[in-house]
């Protein structure tokens, strides 16, 4: 999946965008829009980002728990010396519970943090959206971006559509 962000400097052109956008079968789940004011949005009966598109959320709290399961793990290991002369279950459930315990309190902490960090990419879009602009995220497969492309040159022939790898769309390896 491709995301593409551009900005649409009025109303009209949004959502020309937009409903030109579904009738070629982007869904609407696929089709986030930021603008200053959140009633302009309303206004228009679209529907705005969410957190998750507008902050650091996801990626805080990923990171979140990989830091609390490393030092749940540290601290499990320094238990498991003190438990370690009840038996060999002990120290290994200290283990355990330590990482599982630093996943769950780092993610949350993670996910504190995220919720209040808004998304760096869109620090270069903020003068525009100050004066009224748009900005459009569409989620797209790789496949449909050159015809997805055409139907924002034709309602924003003056957008600069800047593409991002979503950071799910990567295999993982195992």
């Amino acid at each position: 999946m491709k995301r593409l962000v551009f900005l649409a400097p009025t109303s009209k052109q949004v959502q020309g965008v937009i409903s030109s956008l579904i009738s070629k079968g982007v869904s609407e789940d696929g089709i986030h829009i930021i603008a200053n004011d959140l009633s302009r949005i309303e206004g228009l009966h679209l529907r705005p980002a969410s957190d998750v598109e507008t902050t650091e959320l996801e990626n805080d709290m990923d990171w979140g728990m990989v830091a609390g399961g490393g030092f749940g793990l540290a601290a499990g290991l320094v238990a498991s010396t003190v438990f370690s002369p009840l038996g060999a279950v002990w120290a290994g459930g200290t283990v355990i519970a330590g990482s599982f315990l630093g996943i769950g309190l780092g993610g949350w902490l993670g996910k504190l943090v995220g919720e209040s960090t808004p998304v760096h990419l869109f620090g270069k879009y903020k003068h525009a959206l100050e004066q009224g602009c748009f900005l459009v995220l569409v989620d797209i497969s790789a496949e449909r971006m050159s015809e997805i492309h055409k139907v924002i040159r034709h309602h924003c022939p003056k957008a600069l559509v800047e593409i991002i790898h979503l950071h799910w769309d990567y295999q993982q390896v195992a």
